[in-house]
């Protein structure tokens, strides 16, 4: 990673941390204003178009962005921290829940939930959501949070499929053929009507296990994809997938519509 100036961390320094959320002063430079994004984005934190603020994925819902500025400006570059797994930014969980049913007391569900971003997401628009997660600690990070109404630990895989979803919400494995699975999974839990948004890699169209074919044909008759999320116009590194080492990762949300 290059090294940053001593102006872009001041501007870091001079930011207003809260949780894993970091709130930039206004700032009429718009050059240093965009070195400061750029710096932000590597290290793993997106733009909340609802909240108005930069949110470090990585950390949600309980890790303390502050630490993270810290190591950037002591190491004068950008840092990025790992819990062992990709977590949805804000910024793509808001466009997720973007085109999923909107009306209060309804009902969704988050499988293989990580620490619950999308779950979030869902509880802020007025959901109430179920959370399956397979990783006590990350459960436990939900269930402290406050946004779920049930968590349970549990391979998704293996729950008993109830169809009485609204909207089922998910971020499944990259891995093709698991993610294949997981989806068609999901499906099984929603209402008549109800509707599936899944951030999936740009190579799940193009398996040739049996999950992934199915899951094909599940798209032709009932969905449909948005663009790729790095196509999304004016997103920028909003918008951008990061692995846990910081690398680019093509994605792109698909929706699944069951049946009347």
């Amino acid at each position: 990673m290059p090294m940053i100036s001593k102006a872009v961390c001041q501007e870091l320094q001079l930011a207003t941390c809260d949780g894993p959320t970091v709130r930039l002063r206004e700032n009429s430079d718009t050059a240093l204003s965009d070195k400061v994004h750029v710096v932000l984005a590597r290290s793993g934190a997106t733009w909340s178009w609802s909240l108005r603020v930069y949110v470090f994925a990585d950390l949600y819902p309980h890790g303390q962005a502050a630490e993270v500025i810290q190591r950037i400006v002591a190491r004068q570059t950008a840092v990025r921290p790992d819990r062992g797994m990709v977590s949805c930014p804000a910024s793509i969980a808001e466009l997720l829940w973007s085109e999923l049913p909107q009306d209060s007391g309804l009902l969704g569900l988050e499988p293989s939930a990580g620490h619950g971003a999308l779950a979030a997401e869902g509880a802020r628009l007025g959901y109430s959501v179920d959370c399956y997660e397979v990783e006590g600690h990350r459960a436990a990070d939900i269930t402290r949070a406050g946004i779920a109404r049930s968590v349970s630990v549990a391979d998704f895989l293996t729950v008993e499929p109830r169809p009485e979803y609204h909207a089922v919400a998910m971020y499944p494995p990259h891995r093709v053929d698991l993610a294949a699975a997981h989806v068609l999974h999901a499906f099984k839990f929603l209402r008549p009507g109800g509707v599936l948004g899944a951030l999936v890699s740009c190579g799940i169209e193009n398996g040739a296990r049996p999950a992934t074919r199915r899951f094909q044909e599940l798209l032709g008759s009932n969905g449909h994809y948005t663009q790729v999320l790095d196509e999304v116009d004016g997103g920028g590194d909003d918008f951008l997938l990061l692995s846990p080492g910081g690398n680019p990762v093509r994605a792109q949300i698909v929706y699944l519509y069951a049946d009347e």
